[in-house]
């Protein structure tokens, strides 16, 4: 048989050579990048749950690290510990004051409607009040019932899916709490080799940062709720000490929060006339200004600086973004983009030194 009838090798096509082969590795990225967008927007809501399961973590890891330091207890141990610990202490507060909180506001809710209606009577007796209560009749109320309907029902809803929320976000807490290392590696593994270092030195940075956050947002939550309780008792307005927790509690909400506080405790002032409702409102504005003005700039100068305006960009960002949950973990959310800037962008690329509080060591 001759060379000329034997059949040449086929030749093996290679799909790189193809003209169009690098567009469709480029729309394939594009597309798998815009499913990866849309999957992470549809699950926002269990993102910011892990978020918040993070943050408690850190309060149960910074407690147990104090206790294995000074009992040499094992970490794992120490949590239990720390767990069984505030679970007692909330048992024994509500044993203890329980009674009291509840009946506070038991007439909160009972007295709130009282004063906005006096609220309203005051306003429909001045000559302003009574022209915009003219104009308000003109409204369609059937439609405005009808959203009313819709956001009850919708509050009620979410009331529902938050309770289901807790309750995930505090076993997975102590989860995390219990052990760290664990799911830290777990996340490390999925990044390149060669950095798995700096990441896992800007993970423990983070962590450290938002732990001594936390720590000096307790403080300023407690100060505020103290200064709120104690000035509604001495100008005698009913439930000061549900309205002064009401106050502790919204504090850790930037901005939004001293707003939402302020209301409920101004119209039981109310039901007592406008005077009191009017030193009620400079109380509020009085604590806030302290509190925005000397206790977080104080607090913030000896464990994080969080600068202002980025926290109420952050607050806006995220609760149009995410909603109230956004609006809820905006301040963490900040200080863990103004860590991430400082490390990845100001250290690694622009190779400047760390100069901003929330990143020192």
């Amino acid at each position: 048989m001759s060379n000329s009838s034997q059949k040449a090798p086929a030749r093996i096509v290679d799909l790189s050579e193809q003209s169009g082969w690098p567009f469709v590795r480029k729309l394939l990225l594009v597309v798998g990048i815009a499913a990866s967008a849309l999957a992470l927007w549809r699950l926002s809501d269990v993102l910011l749950l892990a978020f918040g399961s993070i943050l408690l973590a850190l309060v149960l890891r910074g407690l147990a690290g104090i206790i294995s330091g000074r009992t040499k207890l094992s970490e794992g141990l120490a949590v239990a510990a720390v767990v069984i610990a505030m679970t007692s202490a909330f048992v024994s507060f509500a044993w203890l004051f329980g009674s009291q909180i509840a009946t506070q506001f038991e007439l909160l809710s009972q007295d709130l409607p009282q004063g906005l209606s006096q609220i309203v009577r005051d306003l429909r007796a001045t000559q302003w009040g009574a022209w915009m209560f003219l104009r308000a009749q003109e409204v369609n109320l059937t439609s405005a019932t009808s959203q009313v309907t819709g956001y009850v029902t919708a509050v009620f809803g979410s009331i529902v899916r938050t309770a289901g929320y807790l309750a995930v976000l505090l076993f997975a807490s102590i989860y995390l709490a219990a052990q760290p290392d664990r799911y830290l590696q777990g996340l490390l593994r999925l990044a390149p080799q060669k950095r798995r270092q700096r990441i896992a030195e800007i993970f423990g940075l983070t962590g450290r940062t938002l732990q001594r956050w936390l720590v000096g947002q307790s403080i300023t939550m407690a100060i505020v709720g103290t200064l709120t309780g104690l000035g509604l008792w001495g100008l005698g307005v009913p439930a000061p000490l549900a309205l002064g927790l009401l106050a502790g509690l919204f504090a850790f909400i930037p901005y939004v929060g001293p707003i939402l506080s302020s209301v409920p405790g101004i119209l039981m002032a109310a039901t007592h006339g406008p005077l009191p409702a009017f030193y009620a409102a400079l109380l509020y504005a009085g604590v806030h200004f302290v509190e925005g003005n000397l206790i977080t700039p104080i607090i913030q100068a000896e464990i994080v600086e969080l600068p202002p305006i980025l926290t109420l960009f952050a607050t806006l960002v995220f609760g149009l973004l995410l909603g109230p949950i956004g609006v809820l973990l905006a301040a963490p959310l900040a200080v863990v983009i103004l860590v991430i800037v400082n490390t990845f962008y100001l250290e690694d690329t622009l190779g400047e030194k760390r100069s901003w509080p929330a990143t020192r060591d």
